[in-house]
């Protein structure tokens, strides 16, 4: 591993490729025009289990005494908006359940995986300013 790819540890990784893969069954889906389904609607609900583990993870590491090289305040501005994303994904695709939801699926499951991958970069200070 190179030195920028190291903050891909295995959550990270897991969420990362886990959100990619689900954006694009949620993007196919809504493109065919099909509305919320069971399919579309698990993987975001298993996203949504995904992301409460990897904050989990986080939480456990700063219990046991380890910090972020980064702002502990703008990693758990991450953490709690990636927490929230495929919730409030979930509530608006329930509320309005036509193929645009579909496409709000994929959404959230694309900015998930990118916010995990930009989490992991504050813990371990990849692209941080001196």
């Amino acid at each position: 591993m190179t030195p920028s790819s190291g903050y891909l540890d295995p959550p990270t990784l897991v969420l990362l490729l886990g959100g990619l893969g689900i954006a694009v069954v949620t993007l196919v889906a809504g493109l065919n025009g099909r509305p919320p389904g069971r399919v579309t609607l698990g993987l975001t609900w298993l996203l949504q289990a995904g992301v409460v583990a990897y904050c989990a993870t986080y939480a456990g590491r700063q219990l046991a005494g380890a910090a972020p090289v980064g702002p502990s305040w703008e990693l758990w501005a991450y953490l709690v908006t990636i927490l929230l994303l495929p919730a409030l994904a979930l509530v608006w695709a329930g509320q309005e359940p036509t193929r645009w939801s579909t496409f709000v699926l994929a959404v959230a499951a694309f900015v998930v995986a990118v916010m995990g991958a930009r989490t992991a970069q504050i813990w371990y200070g990849i692209g941080m300013v001196p």
